[in-house]
Formats: C-alpha cells, structure tokens, sequence
C-alpha cells in the first residue's frame, strides 16, 4: 500500500523567496517580542475562566456516534479490505490525528467530551457492578505535586493563585493505598503512546495496512481501559495521548477561554511531564518534514535499514526539543507557549493532506455501503495558496508563543523585579523561536 501523502507545497511554490520568507519569520518573532515588552508590562492571562455550555443535551448522542464510528473503523480495519478502499489509514492518521486540532482549536477539548473510550467506561460500569472500595484517604490541602505532574488541565484557580499548580487532590489518587496513581502513571502513559502513535504514523513499515491500524487500535484502547478500571475515569484526562493532544489544542479555543489565551497561563508551571508530550508532538511532526528530505531519502538508501534509522531520528529530534525547552526552563518555564506553535506547525504541515484526504476517506466509508460508489473526491489545492496558508499558520504560531511567553515570565517574576531582567530573561526564548521557526520554515519547503 502506498503512504499517504502529507504535504503539497514546496519552496518554488511560495510567491515570495524562500530566504526573505526565513527573514519574515525572524522579524515577526523579534517584533512580537518588543511589542509585547512595550505594551505587555503585566499578566493579562490570569485569572483565566474556562466556559462551559449551558446545556448537554446533545452531548450524549455525539458520544454515541462516536462510539459508532469508531468501533465500524476498528471492525473494519481487522476484517475489511486490505487495500486502498479501506478508510481505515485516513480515519486514524487524518480524521483524528490532524482533524482535532482545528475541531479543539474552535471548541475546546473536543475529544473529551466525544472520547468513545470513556464511553465504553461508563457502560462498562453499568454493565458491571462495581467492587465496594475503601474511600481513598485525602492528602493534606498543602501537599504540593509530584515534579512530574502532567500533561494535562486541572481546573483554573482564580485570583493570583491561577500562576500556580494547585495541591494534589482526592481526584488525582487512585484506590486507597494506591497514592497518587494517574497523577504520576498518566503523564508517562500518554507520552508513551503518542510516542508509539507516532512512530506507527511515520517509521512502521505496513503503517498503512488496515490490519496493522486495527491491532494498534484494539491494543490502546484495551491499556487504556485497563488502567481507567485502576484508577476511575479519571484517568483518560491525565492518560490518554488523544484527549492530552485535544485538550492542549483546546486551550487556544477564544469559545472556551475567556481572556482568550488564558488557557496558556493555567497549570503554570507545566513540568516535565507536559514537556516531554509537546516535544513527541512538535518533534514527531519536524521530523516528517526532514524525512521527506532529498538528503534524508540518500542517508536511508545509503544505510539499508530504514526502520532503525527513522527510531533513532525521530528519538532524537524529540530528546532535542525536550533538552532545549528543558535547559531554558532554568529561569522560565516556556512550556505551556510551545502549545500555539505545535498547533501552528501540526496544521501547516498536514493542511493540504486534510483538505485532500479527509473527505477521500469519508466518501471510502460510505462507499463500502453502496452510497455514491461512483464518486470521487478530486480536489487539488492551489500550491501557492497552501504555501501562503502554512507561512501565515507557523508565524501565528510563534507570535501567539512569544506573548504567551512574555506573560508567564510576568507572572513569574517576583514583585520589585526590574523588567530589563525580566526582558533578559526572555532572550534565550526569543532566540530558541527564531531558530525554531527558521527551522520549521526551512524544513516544509525545502524537499
């Protein structure tokens, strides 16, 4: 089976030269970095508020559908056609792993309202009758949290306190005796299988065989229902790589977050864990730009094992984000400000593959029912406009990154500090963005 495509643009298709493309890109870090010095002078982004619909009445049949989709993709995917037919490849690599990011972009964490695991849970539950447990025996208010505390959201604090991980609850600690459970396991977990996820996206060999999807899929979803039956429901919040993915996308939702943004100041400071999942997210996706390099294709041809070589890239490239947001995080913790340029770059990279093969894979969908069996989806974007789309998509990115930078290191600095320190303390972030935005410019046109 052929790979999916994942880009159309190159560097003859940008309207303007590459090299004053790479210097736009330097200049709208810069500029965004002495706007927000001039006129950012205190945190704007806390106390932030996380809004709610009023009403989720429709909230039970989506999860329904979901739950539908889902197991017809996975059944599908272990008994159907082993061929190009079979929608299972798009539904996984284009539907859920590209498809979310604009979905939680509008709505917030799309995936945890519409998460069919959690559906599952919860029938199984009805289905099951629980085990009678002690009540798990509360921490004191003041504990603080582990150093490897998540991924994942708690809920806003308002007030100053919002710049600070609240204590470890009841909610966070599994059976009694178990400690702190999901709170310590769901960081681990989740980057564990985003890591898998992604090695299976861009290094399995069969990648595309349905077969080799559905195993994928049956084989998390059974971890992650096993570890919600230890740990409660709880756990698909702080372990599930998916709903992670979905709800750092989903703090930049202006539906979701009021001030807009503010989603980017709460659970400051991240930890290591969250670190560790933006650098398999941000990194997995630059090393699909590298390894669709010329240079790369020689380096693979030349050495013979293209498995072993793509591990040992898209590892390294993943260590490197993570040491470099790691090191910086000495003075600042810029994790949280990485989220806007993983987003950035995840849609600019994959935009054309989700225009192109998202709808090609519904229409295979319902194709195998008999419905339409003589269309075809054809669209082919225009080149320079894609290529136009992605610079603007990975500036935002790092502009948005910048003013989210800018306002933790406020909100991080101890009262009377003079803002020059504060400023010099944000040059090693200033400058970490426009090598990282000169990297990821040069990397999805240069082929």
């Amino acid at each position: 089976m052929t790979v999916l495509a994942h880009g159309i643009g190159r560097s003859t298709d940008l309207p303007l030269p590459l090299d004053l493309v790479l210097q736009a890109g330097a200049a709208t870090v810069a500029i965004s970095f002495l706007g927000s010095a001039l006129l950012w002078r205190r945190p704007r982004l806390s106390p932030a508020t996380e809004r709610h619909p009023s009403s989720g009445w429709w909230l039970p049949p989506l999860r329904i559908a979901a739950l539908i989709v889902s197991v017809y993709i996975t059944a599908n995917a272990l008994l159907g056609p082993r061929d190009l037919s079979n929608p299972a490849a798009r539904a996984l690599y284009v539907w859920l792993w590209v498809g979310l990011i604009p979905l939680s972009l509008v709505f917030g964490p799309a995936w945890r309202a519409l998460n069919p695991l959690r559906t599952i849970h919860r029938l199984l539950r009805l289905a099951i009758p629980a085990r009678r447990r002690p009540s798990p025996t509360p921490e004191p208010a003041t504990a603080e949290p582990p150093a490897a505390e998540s991924a994942v959201a708690r809920p806003p604090v308002a007030g100053p306190a919002a710049a600070r991980p609240p204590a470890l609850g009841p909610a966070a600690l599994g059976p009694a005796g178990a400690g702190p459970g999901p709170a310590i396991a769901g960081p681990a977990v989740a980057v564990g299988a985003l890591l898998g996820f992604v090695w299976l996206e861009l290094i399995a060999p069969d990648r595309t065989d349905p077969l080799v999807i559905g195993g994928f899929l049956v084989a998390y979803a059974v971890v992650q229902l096993a570890f919600a039956a230890r740990y409660g429901e709880d756990w698909f919040r702080r372990g599930d790589a998916f709903e992670i993915y979905s709800e750092l996308a989903g703090r930049l939702s202006p539906l979701r977050w009021r001030p807009w943004l503010s989603g980017l100041a709460t659970d400051h400071p991240a930890g290591f864990g969250r670190a560790a999942f933006l650098a398999v997210w941000w990194g997995s996706t630059i090393f699909d730009s590298a390894s669709g390099s010329p240079a790369w294709a020689a380096l693979v041809q030349r050495t013979g094992h293209p498995a072993w070589l793509g591990t040992a890239g898209l590892l390294t490239v993943c260590g490197l984000l993570l040491l470099g947001v790691r090191l910086l995080a000495g003075k600042l913790d810029i994790t949280n400000s990485l989220i806007p340029i993983a987003a950035g770059y995840t849609l600019a990279h994959y935009l054309s593959l989700l225009l192109t093969e998202g709808p090609s894979g519904a229409l295979l969908a319902v194709q195998q029912w008999g419905v339409a069996e003589s269309a075809s989806w054809t669209l082919i974007p225009d080149p320079k406009l894609i290529s136009i789309l992605q610079v603007v998509l990975i500036l935002t990115g790092h502009a948005l990154g910048v003013l989210a930078a800018h306002d933790l290191a406020l909100a991080d600095a101890p009262p009377g500090r003079p803002p020059l320190a504060t400023l010099a303390a944000e040059l090693p972030v200033v400058l970490f963005m426009i090598v990282c935005t000169w990297a990821g410019l040069f990397l999805l046109f240069v082929r």
